[in-house]
């Protein structure tokens, strides 16, 4: 059986026994923590590396299409008769949907992460996941023969041979679904309330489905006010207890990155990339690649005018994929340089012979944007694009998008953005600022993997692109857009086990959210300011050009510093920080980017104390 990656959600049903509790909204919206508990379920789907959600709706579907706009990996179709048919129509009517295996699961379910892992680990086909007795109320009993179900019920003397309780999460391969839905449409006449459960019991007899028992599973189906008292005060701590604990100890020993990237990642990001051998040419990879291609333009809102450009390379390779495919051959690009990152496309223009105009700053100054526009007037009849970086990590500064697109706009000039480490960090909106070209990598604030770039482009600006003087071939924008939209397939060969990667760290993304993300980082930097600033460390940028990504700090002056030596320390404590870069003065950089949180800050700022008495350094 293939690697599952789609789930199934059955969320069709009324929830009567509820409505005093869940005001109405379908059962999969009753709230135990601080999320619904079908976006609990999701996350957990999410992190054991399932990328497609399947949720069949029904009663007040609008809650659960409103799904879909916040995570783009769940697509929703509605039961229309889902008063009068029971959940074995809900999974036929998502037929045109489901193509492959998938985890089948039920709205109303809470469960432990450990129940999806026994499911995705069994290397059987169609499992039905059993648990010990509960004593629930309202519980399916299973009755079993030679590690095979035979059939269920609600009443235990119905149960020749006793096999555990029904959970409600099943591993169903799309050859066993097919067989349900021929067998269902021949039922559906006579029974209208056909369930799923029933439509395996009928099949049982001619297919082998499988069991995985696991007695004591934390889980709980909630159907009335009794199950949801029960979930409240067991239930709910009890899988949190848990999956804390599964977490421990299947996590990879961590390193708290506080360079501008690559970035700490998650452990599920790094599993990610633990797949089977694929041929990057086969239908399956080419719908990864395109899903992936869509949701990097959603990060930055730019669904229906923007499309995404993907290269095997660093960030470097998508700036050098961008620079020499744009420029027109009569026309120039200006070039705004306030650090190294600038510096290295005047340095790509230099290459390749790209006519420029180098607009160049005191690293660690912000750009004034009177001299800026007095440049674009000089040079105007030559201009076609302003090219700048967004956070220049060399100083931490952010460059102001909104502004330098202001007076691009007024030129009629397009404007190229390295967002390499504000990406999925800092909100982004390129239709709203009119960004025509903006380039990152998988490696930084979207917390994948190294070896992968993309350029998101206008459509209508990369279009013009197509006849424009080639300087490139591997690199080049519109010739690799072209190529996968026609086959559907990547022009050379990619690093698969990197998509793998990157298609889980976007779904995390989602799951975060953008304010999610973004909030946790500017908490981390208000920490680590503060921090630094009661050492008696004094900053390079002027607070109000901070980009809260990174921040550049001005080295001491004291003889018993060296910095190589406080990397050294702060390394071998599990912290490492980034040496300055062509500053006007002396510095050092720390980030707070990746998969770090405020704890990590302070543990980092508790070490580098101790380093300084311990070496007495005097800082200010």
């Amino acid at each position: 059986m293939s690697r599952i990656r789609c789930a199934v959600i059955l969320a069709a049903g009324i929830g009567s026994r509820l409505r005093t509790i869940h005001n109405d909204k379908p059962k999969g919206f009753l709230r135990l923590g601080d999320k619904p508990i079908i976006e609990e379920s999701i996350a957990r789907l999410v992190y054991a590396g399932i990328n497609k959600i399947i949720i069949v709706n029904g009663y007040q579907n609008h809650y659960y299409d409103e799904l879909k706009n916040k995570y783009p990996f769940v697509q929703t179709i509605k039961n229309e008769v889902y008063e009068t048919t029971g959940s074995m129509y809900s999974l036929w009517i998502a037929k045109n949907l489901i193509h492959e295996d998938f985890l089948l699961l039920e709205s109303d379910l809470l469960y432990e992460y450990n129940a999806l892992q026994t499911l995705l680990n069994d290397e059987r086909e169609n499992v039905i996941l059993l648990s010990g007795i509960t004593n629930a109320g309202d519980e399916v009993y299973v009755g079993v023969e030679e590690n095979q179900i035979v059939n269920m019920s609600k009443q235990i003397d119905d149960i020749k041979n006793y096999g555990g309780e029904l959970v409600g999460i099943s591993k169903i391969s799309f050859d066993l679904y097919m067989k349900m839905n021929d067998f269902a449409v021949t039922q559906f006449d006579e029974k209208k309330n056909y369930h799923y459960e029933d439509c395996l019991t009928d099949l049982a007899a001619s297919c082998k489905i499988n069991f995985n028992l696991v007695e004591d599973l934390a889980w709980i189906e909630i159907d009335d006010e009794q199950h949801h008292k029960r979930a409240v005060e067991v239930i709910y701590p009890l899988i949190n207890k848990r999956d804390k604990e599964i977490q421990l100890l299947k996590r990879v020993d961590r390193n708290v990155l506080l360079n501008p990237g690559p970035a700490t990642t998650t452990d599920t990001v790094k599993y990610a990339m633990v797949v089977e051998d694929i041929c990057p040419r086969e239908i399956e990879f080419g719908e990864l690649v395109e899903n992936i291609r869509q949701d990097l333009v959603k990060v930055v809102h730019g669904e229906g005018t923007h499309e995404a450009i993907l290269f095997a390379s660093s960030g470097t390779g998508g700036i050098e994929a961008c620079l020499t495919s744009v420029i027109p051959d009569n026309k120039t690009v200006l070039i705004i340089n306030n650090g190294a990152y600038g510096k290295r496309m005047q340095q790509i223009c230099d290459g390749f012979g790209i006519p420029q105009v180098k607009f160049d700053v005191t690293y660690g100054d912000a750009i004034d944007l009177i001299k800026l526009e007095e440049e674009i007037l000089r040079h105007k009849e030559e201009l076609s694009h302003i090219a700048f970086i967004h956070h220049e990590t060399t100083v931490g500064i952010l460059n102001p998008i909104d502004k330098i697109s202001a007076i691009a706009q007024k030129y009629n000039l397009e404007i190229i953005v390295d967002a390499m480490s504000s990406y999925a960090g800092i909100p982004i909106d390129v239709k709203k600022d009119n960004i025509h070209f903006l380039i990152s990598s998988a490696n930084k604030c979207i917390q994948g993997m190294a070896g992968l770039s993309f350029v998101i482009c206008n459509s209508e600006s990369l279009i013009k692109t197509a006849n424009y003087k080639r300087r490139n071939f591997y690199f080049n924008l519109f010739d690799n857009y072209t190529f996968f939209t026609k086959n559907k397939q990547m022009q050379f060969t990619p690093p698969v086990q990197i998509f793998y990667a990157l298609r889980q760290a976007i779904n995390e993304y989602f799951i975060e959210t953008e304010q999610g993300r973004a909030k946790r980082y500017e908490e981390m930097y208000d920490v680590l300011y503060k921090g630094m600033k009661d050492l008696g460390f004094k900053f390079l940028v002027e607070k109000e050009h901070h980009a809260k990504l990174l921040t550049a700090i001005v080295e001491p002056e004291d003889p018993n510093y060296n910095f190589n030596n406080m990397h050294d320390y702060l390394f071998e404590k599990g912290f490492t920080i980034y040496p300055g870069k062509g500053a006007k003065v002396n510095t050092f950089r720390i980030s707070n980017i990746g998969q770090i949180y405020v704890d990590d800050i302070r543990n980092f700022l508790n070490e580098l104390k101790e380093y300084l008495q311990k070496n007495k350094i005097t800082v200010n």
